[in-house]
């Protein structure tokens, strides 16, 4: 398996930036390349219909709002992965707060050499949105 991490610090509270990233069913709403998302299995499966017009299926595995942390695993879809973990957590810093976007992976056996930096690319834009999103507010 491989592991990537991006990390972002944001100038907001932890508890404000996890009202945004604990939603599982709203990740549209901050990241460009999620379009549309639908929610299904009582909010525990979401379809993300993707700028590129992809499609990725995830499943919700834990979310634990005390410690800010959410752990969801691919399903299906048109990502180069055969398997897929992803942890999205956010970590109080003082008045502000560090959100960490971290996967383990195993590529598609077809999958190019480069799928390590296309998830941190895709989870580094995703942040960077998610942090103007916040400055706006």
């Amino acid at each position: 398996m491989t592991r990537i991490q991006v990390t972002q610090h944001i100038g907001h509270p932890a508890e404000a930036v996890w009202a945004v990233v604990g939603d599982f069913g709203g990740l549209h709403r901050w990241h460009p390349q999620v379009r549309r998302l639908d929610l299904s299995w009582e909010g525990r499966i979401r379809t993300l219909h993707l700028a590129d017009g992809g499609r990725v299926v995830e499943r919700l595995e834990a979310r634990n709002d005390a410690a800010c942390r959410c752990v969801y695993v691919l399903v299906d879809g048109s990502l180069p992965l055969a398997a897929c973990r992803s942890t999205l957590a956010v970590h109080a810093d003082g008045p502000a707060c560090r959100v960490d976007w971290s996967c383990e992976f195993e590529p598609r056996r077809e999958a190019g050499a480069d799928v390590a930096r296309l998830m941190e690319a895709l989870y580094d834009e995703g942040l960077q949105a998610l942090a103007r999103a916040l400055a706006i507010r």
